[in-house]
């Protein structure tokens, strides 16, 4: 299966590159373009409510994501799934309330099917002994996305301090050609060969072998909730939940933080403040631009990509001690972060815009704001983020590798839907207590996720048996 499998999961990953390419870049701008716009009053909070409406409904949608994967099979899964991403990046293009939410409704939906089936089909196209290498060349290949859709958005952006209708047009629509064309890819796919010894197979997987008659959706939904009765799952899933809540901060949330901090600098005239101490004229002097929201996004994906190929293709070396000391890395990565932002952005960045008399009125900060940090924190965002979901695939593949689609759908619930709390709290709370809820729920969550580890370590009794 070795050709067939890895041809497939090179394929599925340059899908996800384009799709998610134009999506997750469309997201990471999402509110500083529609605050851009006179079609829409308070763009940034229209932005956040969008995308909340995606994940909560992702969420709750992953209850009949299993029943509809295991009747259309995973690739036509996959297909039917990433039709929505298409409209909803279009809609953008003509911005209009009604139509930006009903496009988020019919997301949410495609997204819970295509992850479903894009956990069944990763799963499905790997063996024991390929599952860490497939996982991390997936996981590069979707992270690249940040780099490729934000650094192509960069230069197109120029140095514009502002979203004229004409450039959310072209921004817009070269995203939607690109989310298209990724769509179009996954039409390449092979038919997966048939499971061997070792290999990881799926009872609900119609398109590897001619499987039992697929579940209804309530038998689907029963499977579901008889797992999450389970110890391990219940643990595992405060770590899904941390997962969301910090997707949210770097996926949409920072990046408006980024903007947010360069909306009022252009207007600084350091001239007519004769008193003005000169710690703060790097400040006035305009480094924090709009275009640098999508350079934040490129970093962020230079760390996803990094943590994806270190831990993922490498994964053979690194698991040599476990899964746990690579979360643990990523809880200690996160940490610190948090501890950076927190220093360096001002207190109202998440919601709104901020400038030369915020921070006046922050005499305490033990540094100015930096962009240089602001985009360091970028990076070390994504990098703890991709150890985190790096060893939270492998470690679902080696709990329930015979029946993966109800794991993998629990997954994304308990990921989309805190994803979507995190949207919502986020145009209300100000920084420090979104990073306060960020820190308590990785400590939480890394726990859990060790625990689960552990016990499975001593059920199989090296961790080597557990790759």
């Amino acid at each position: 299966m070795g050709d067939v499998g890895l041809y497939n999961v090179v394929v599925m990953g340059l899908a996800f590159l384009c799709m998610f390419g134009a999506f997750q870049t469309s997201t990471f701008i999402e509110g500083t373009v529609l605050q851009s716009t006179s079609m829409i009053h308070n763009g940034d909070r229209v932005a956040f409510i969008s995308v909340s409406i995606i994940y909560f409904v992702f969420a709750f949608a992953n209850s009949f994501a299993p029943a509809m994967v295991s009747f259309l099979g995973s690739r036509i899964g996959m297909l039917l799934g990433a039709v929505p991403y298409c409209l909803f990046i279009g809609c953008i293009i003509y911005p209009l309330v009604p139509a930006l939410y009903a496009c988020s409704l019919l997301l949410g939906i495609g997204a819970a099917v295509l992850w479903t089936a894009q956990g069944e089909f990763l799963t499905v196209n790997s063996t024991e002994q390929t599952m860490g290498r497939n996982t991390g060349i997936f996981w590069a290949l979707l992270q690249s996305s940040l780099v490729v859709g934000n650094g192509a958005v960069y230069f197109v952006m120029g140095d514009a301090q502002t979203i004229s209708d004409k450039l959310r047009y072209k921004l817009y629509g070269i995203l939607t050609c690109a989310c298209t064309l990724g769509t179009l890819i996954l039409l390449f796919l092979r038919k997966p060969q048939a499971s061997g010894k070792g290999d990881y197979s799926l009872s609900l997987s119609s398109s590897v072998q001619q499987p039992a008659k697929p579940p209804s959706p309530l038998l689907a939904i029963a499977s579901m909730l008889k797992l999450l009765q389970t110890k391990e799952m219940l643990l595992l899933a405060l770590c899904f939940s941390y997962t969301g809540l910090e997707l949210t901060f770097f996926s949409g949330i920072y990046g408006t933080m980024v903007g947010n901090m360069a909306d009022a600098v252009p207007a600084v005239n350091t001239t007519a403040l004769p008193d003005l101490d000169p710690q703060l004229s790097h400040f006035t002097n305009g480094v924090f631009k709009k275009n640098q929201v999508v350079l934040a996004g490129v970093l962020v994906g230079a760390g996803e990509i990094l943590g994806g190929l270190f831990f993922g293709i490498l994964g053979k070396r690194t698991i040599k001690f476990g899964r746990d000391p690579i979360v643990l890395a990523g809880l200690l990565i996160h940490l610190a972060t948090y501890y950076v932002i927190y220093l360096n952005m001002l207190p109202r960045s998440p919601f709104d815009s901020v400038g030369f008399q915020d921070l006046l009125n922050d005499k305490d900060r033990l540094w100015n704001p930096s962009v240089g940090v602001a985009l360091g924190c970028a990076f070390t965002l994504g990098l703890g983020d991709s150890l985190f979901n790096t060893q939270i695939y492998g470690i679902i593949a080696a709990l329930y590798r015979d029946d993966s689609a109800p794991a993998y759908s629990l997954f994304k619930f308990f990921q989309s839907f805190f994803a979507g709390v995190a949207f919502f709290y986020s145009s209300y709370l100000v920084l420090r207590y979104q990073l306060g809820i960020l820190v308590v729920t990785s400590i939480i969550g890394t726990y859990a996720f060790v625990s689960v580890e552990w016990s499975l370590a001593n059920r199989r009794g090296s961790y080597e048996e557990i790759q």
